[in-house]
């Protein structure tokens, strides 16, 4: 319960351009994330789904997995989603230095850059693990901190059908940045179940924008 409180309350207080909880939409939009890739013989089934539903979504990457897969990372470019920086070797935040946080963010940002030509102005810390003066810094370096309203929790193993069940009982709502991740082929059969679910309802789909100044 505090967990939700505090980030309720960042999500009231900061800025989305400083930290991103949900974004406010006119039109009924969600916004489907993915963590933890790109995973030879699970992104290609991803975004070959994707495409079967037109959709364009954010995928949050760990640097060295990319970095040993770039064409991986230049196909995700190519097909027009949104790629995101999930830091270098995603470790436990909470337990490196400040150093080493910044350390992971730039050397992602880097092998971002040099794959696609585009710079990273996304980020999400390695299992949401934030802190004060890490988000400062990211400010300074014109970063936006991206941190999730709805949890698919597919980490947990379930059936596909067991993770859609849990999302369609709490029905979503405009705006939600939802946590998926594709380092495993749960989330795609779960989004399977999902995606035609959700497009009855009305909702549409985007990628998270970079913000360029």
């Amino acid at each position: 319960m505090l967990g939700k409180l505090k980030y309720l309350l960042r999500s009231i207080i900061l800025p989305d351009r400083l930290f991103l909880l949900s974004k406010t939409q006119q039109e009924k939009t969600l916004y489907l994330t993915f963590d933890d890739g790109p995973v030879p013989g699970v992104i290609e089934r991803l975004l070959d789904l994707l495409d079967k539903y037109q959709i364009k979504v954010t995928f949050f990457i760990i640097g060295s997995r990319a970095e040993s897969n770039p064409d991986l990372l230049h196909e995700i470019h190519k097909r027009a989603h949104t790629i995101a920086n999930h830091s270098y070797s995603h470790p436990a935040f909470h337990k490196i230095s400040h150093t080493e946080k910044i350390i992971e963010i730039d050397k992602t940002n880097l092998i971002i850059k040099q794959i696609t030509g585009k710079p990273c102005t996304l980020f999400r810390a390695p299992h949401g693990r934030w802190d004060k003066r890490l988000i400062l810094t990211l400010l300074l370096k014109k970063i936006t901190a991206v941190h999730w309203s709805r949890d698919s929790q597919d980490f947990l193993k379930e059936p596909a059908n067991k993770i859609a069940e849990r999302l369609l009982k709490q029905p979503v709502k405009s705006g939600d940045i939802i946590l998926f991740h594709d380092d495993n082929t749960r989330c795609i059969d779960a989004l399977d179940i999902l995606i035609p679910q959700w497009l009855a309802q009305g909702y549409c789909f985007s990628a998270l924008e970079h913000k360029y100044e």
